[in-house]
């Protein structure tokens, strides 16, 4: 989902990690990627930022991230709620502002290395960017976290090293009220979904998303909330069924995504055709926002919003590492052949 949401993804980046990573628990490379320091860096640096999203997403509860840039970035322009650089600080700003249903907002950086002594420099590196963005509604502060995740990846040959993850979570006092939160969180969400439907082919509901966060006017908010609403209702949207004890429930609107990246204009795949992706082993996984997930972003409902989200905690098996996968924010990402699954 990283890679999706981000600059670039029909690179399709997602396929080298299968090749390059031992099958355990562990994050471990089978090999050291490259000799010199600069590739170490560059790969230490870009893997690292997926490991931590990965745990932001599953140890921290977060279900919602948008990438900070050009800052101030509007979240909700009509309560004049942003990210912005803090005043006096210059440098590189953090990766994500965050949400979850079941955590607070979040200012998140994430660093890699390959030192042999650990991620502790990294992370006191991470932390220092962190501290140059700022949560702002009004003019005023907001309460947030601020977190720097700092990973070291592991090495299985020639020299056998442990992956470790050094994490810094200090909190950010604030005084807004509890609403203006509740609808900053609504801003987050919708600019997430918006990163998502745009490369798996759904640009007009992305766009009226993103307007809807941006825009300081009513009347303008009102005609992207008509827009939106009629580009959910034209959606394409599928049915799956998997083998596993669990699938979605509800409706998805998304795209499939085989090891070249995307594939934007083929929303509406049939059987025939998925079995083809799977027999040319291009590996195609369905990514898919759930209707109702959607529509609440789009009403603003952050209480349907949470209450989808413990309905889905609680619904998860036990065994995660099989089967369709939620994120317990409304995505879900299929994958055809290993869940034996099929869109309808």
């Amino acid at each position: 989902m990283e890679v999706l949401q981000a600059p670039g993804a029909a690179l399709g980046t997602w396929s080298v990690l299968d090749a390059l990573l031992e099958p355990t628990a562990q994050f471990r490379f089978r090999e050291a990627l490259g000799k010199s320091r600069e590739v170490k860096t560059a790969l230490s640096g870009l893997f690292g930022r997926f490991v931590a999203r990965a745990y932001a997403q599953r140890y921290l509860n977060f279900t919602a991230f948008e990438h900070i840039h050009s800052p101030p970035m509007r979240i909700d322009g009509r309560r004049r709620a942003e990210v912005r650089r803090v005043v006096g600080m210059r440098g590189d700003l953090p990766d994500w502002v965050a949400w979850g249903p079941r955590s607070r907002l979040a200012i998140v950086e994430a660093k890699g290395c390959h030192d042999a002594g650990g991620p502790g420099a990294a992370l006191r590196r991470a932390y220092r960017q962190a501290e140059r963005a700022e949560i702002v509604v009004g003019g005023r502060t907001a309460r947030f976290k601020r977190y720097a995740i700092a990973t070291r990846w592991g090495v299985v040959s020639p020299k056998s090293t442990r992956s470790m993850i050094h994490v810094q979570d200090p909190d950010a006092d604030g005084d807004v009220s509890e609403e203006e939160m509740r609808s900053f969180a609504v801003g987050v969400v919708r600019r997430h979904f918006a990163s998502l439907l745009r490369p798996l082919g759904h640009g007009e509901l992305s766009d009226a998303l993103v307007q809807m966060t941006v825009t300081p006017f009513n009347n303008r908010y009102t005609d992207a909330v008509k827009r939106a609403r009629t580009a959910l209702e034209a959606g394409a949207f599928r049915r799956a069924h998997a083998s596993a004890r669990r699938s979605p429930q509800d409706e998805l609107l998304g795209g499939m995504v085989a090891r070249g990246g995307p594939l934007p204009h083929a929303t509406s795949l049939s059987a025939v055709e998925q079995e083809t992706l799977v027999r040319l082993q291009l590996r195609p996984t369905f990514v898919g926002i759930e209707r109702r997930a959607l529509k609440a972003a789009i009403e603003g409902d952050v209480e349907e919003l949470e209450s989808e989200a413990v309905e889905e905690t609680l619904a998860q098996p036990t065994d995660r590492s099989r089967g369709p996968k939620s994120d317990v924010g409304g995505t879900w990402i299929i994958r055809i052949e290993e869940d034996q699954a099929r869109l309808i």
